[in-house]
């Protein structure tokens, strides 16, 4: 019988969670398991913080866990991690156990020196505690005492072939240094020697400076492999990445958008025009240049919204809190009564005191603080604007954040001098938005005066007339456009073409009132010249039946006559008949 091929089942890849979101999503799902994982950064980069701070994830999933620094004492390690929400306080002694390995500087090497030592340590503490996952912080300390090049690689060699056969998943950090050729070589054996390898950096942009992270190597797994931009919190290491959100993330009960719901715009007028106002959960894009009234309408919309029961994180990053009170109130829409019952909050922010990535991080903690449903950001072009590398990436992790909340967001967008709808489509600002409302001037008559524009409104239908927008001590009103041989007419030219439109519709209602009056007058006549005639033809008509009845009387009367002279002769009344003829003989001579 012929021999049948023989299948293998291939062990699906286990991967360990880091608890950092970010960082498992671009590792499709988290770090190998059982493997060596590298992380290089210059000096302050954040390698033990990250390191640590997977450390106390894995321990919070129920491993235990070794650190073994080779530069830092155990005491200065657990004061650092102190500083973080993660902190070891939170921790048995024997599920993070901490050990200290310093080498000291003056130390001189003489003879051969291995790993032999450290790997006896390891398994002695592992066997001990149970510990699956380990931290050797700073190795590349330990590996400057090895004399040759070749030791590193046969050390290291060593070390990574009994971490696998342990099925122990063991963290490296040591520096990406370019001082000498050395210390490049070291990190390329490192670099070769494990499974997967991170890079923390920074990238300085004018005067912000970004930490970054880039998972440079993976063994058998996909991943991202580009530069994604981190920020280091009380939490830790925070990877700013959209994709990376979780669904964790999301507040109870708050879905992405609730096409049933909307928020009212602050503005009475402006409501119906979109179907009602704005849908919960969308964006909003308020675009113009500036001092058309961008600021007031965000105001006008946060105080909507409080009024109907939201809470308003309101970001500011063109004005301070004091400027921005009394700017909105001078034109009214007071702050004062929600910023102290504490619907309403005003988060500044500058576009140059940090990185974009920061200032979504701040965001999205300031939303999470107040419970917001409405999130006002005046301008969103601080941030993309800005020409940082990551302006985009943070713009992106911010709107996904929100929308996973459903926080219904509005955002203002700066468009300098005499830029258009069109300038804002080709800088791709308006592919954020689920509404575009585009606010301009229209100069005329030597005045410039504000219109309003529906540009486009996501599953609602919506005008797309021009609105003028009219600003009083009471607030945000919109009239209609006045259309007059193509032309757009707002303010004085409106009044003046309004006026001259009354004169001449009364010039044409009094031409209408001669006009009928004069008829009105021909008609009188031709009534009267009908009636005299009427008149006139009743004479006639009376005089006919006067002459009609007499003319009956006498045929009447002859023809009486003559029937009586025929009756008379059928008697044989021949006197008479003699009479007759005599009478006639008579009367013929």
């Amino acid at each position: 019988m012929d021999e049948q091929p023989q299948f293998h089942e291939v062990e699906a890849r286990s991967v360990l969670e880091t608890g950092i979101v970010g960082l498992d999503h671009i590792t499709g799902g988290g770090l190998p398991r059982g493997r060596v994982i590298s992380i290089f950064g210059a000096a302050g980069a954040g390698k033990t913080v990250l390191g640590l701070q997977i450390l106390a994830h894995r321990v919070s999933a129920g491993e235990r866990a070794v650190f073994i620094s080779f530069e830092q004492t155990a005491d200065s390690v657990l004061e650092d991690m102190a500083g973080f929400s993660w902190g070891a306080d939170g921790f048995a002694e024997d599920e993070l156990i901490v050990l200290e390995t310093g080498v000291p500087t003056d130390l001189h090497v003489s003879g051969r020196f291995d790993m032999q030592g450290l790997i006896a340590t390891l398994l002695a503490v592992t066997d001990a505690s149970g510990a699956t996952i380990v931290m050797l912080d700073g190795l590349n300390a330990l590996l400057s005492l090895l004399l040759e090049e070749a030791d590193e690689r046969r050390e290291l060699l060593r070390l990574t072939d009994w971490v696998r056969s342990q099925g122990l998943t063991v963290l490296i950090t040591a520096k990406a240094s370019a001082e000498n050729e050395r210390a490049r070589t070291r990190a390329e054996i490192l670099d070769y020697q494990t499974d997967c390898v991170l890079v923390l950096d920074r990238l300085q942009t004018g005067n912000a400076i970004s930490r970054t992270l880039q998972v440079t190597k993976y063994r058998g797994a996909a991943h991202i492999g580009h530069i994604v931009p981190v920020v280091m919190t009380n939490n830790g290491v925070e990877v700013v990445i959209a994709g990376g959100l979780a669904s964790e993330t999301l507040a109870p009960g708050a879905p992405a958008s609730r096409p049933d719901q909307r928020m009212p715009t602050g503005v009475e007028e402006l409501d119906p025009l979109l179907g009602g106002g704005y849908l919960v959960g969308s964006r909003t894009l308020l675009s113009g240049a500036p001092g058309t009234s961008k600021s007031t309408l965000a105001a006008a919309f946060s105080l909507a919204v409080v009024q109907d029961g939201g809470r308003v994180l309101y970001v500011s990053f063109d004005e301070v809190r004091a400027q921005l009170e009394l700017h909105t109130a001078s034109v009214g829409y007071s702050f004062r009564e929600p910023l102290e019952n504490g619907s309403l909050r005003i988060l500044e922010e500058s576009a140059s005191g940090g990185t974009p990535e920061e200032s979504a991080l701040r965001i999205v903690r300031a939303v999470d603080d107040l419970g917001a449903n409405a999130v006002v950001i005046d301008p969103v072009s601080a941030l993309t604007g800005s020409g940082h590398p990551f302006a985009d990436e943070a713009l992106s992790y911010l709107l996904t954040s929100l929308s996973q909340r459903g926080v219904t967001v509005l955002l203002t967008s700066l468009l300098h001098g005499a830029a258009t709808v069109d300038e804002a489509t080709k800088s791709n600002i308006s592919t954020i938005a689920d509404n575009w409302i585009h606010l301009t001037y229209i100069a005329n008559g030597g005045e410039r005066n504000r219109a309003l524009t529906i540009v486009k409104s996501r599953a609602t239908a919506h005008t797309n007339q021009v609105r003028e927008l009219v600003i009083t001590s009471e607030g945000i009103e919109l009239r209609p456009a006045y259309v007059a041989d193509g032309d757009v007419l707002l303010g004085s030219a409106r009044a003046q073409k309004e006026e001259q439109d009354r004169t001449e519709a009364w010039l044409r209602a009094v031409e209408y009132e001669r006009g009928e009056a004069e008829i009105l007058a021909s008609m009188a006549e031709l009534e009267g010249r009908i009636s005299g005639l009427g008149n006139e033809v009743d004479l006639r008509r009376r005089d006919l039946e006067r002459l009609r009845t007499t003319r009956d009387g006498a045929l009447e009367r002859t023809a009486t006559a003559l029937e009586a002279r025929v009756a008379a002769r059928r008697s044989g009344n021949l006197a008479n008949d003699g009479d007759l003829a005599n009478d006639g003989e008579g009367a013929h001579e």
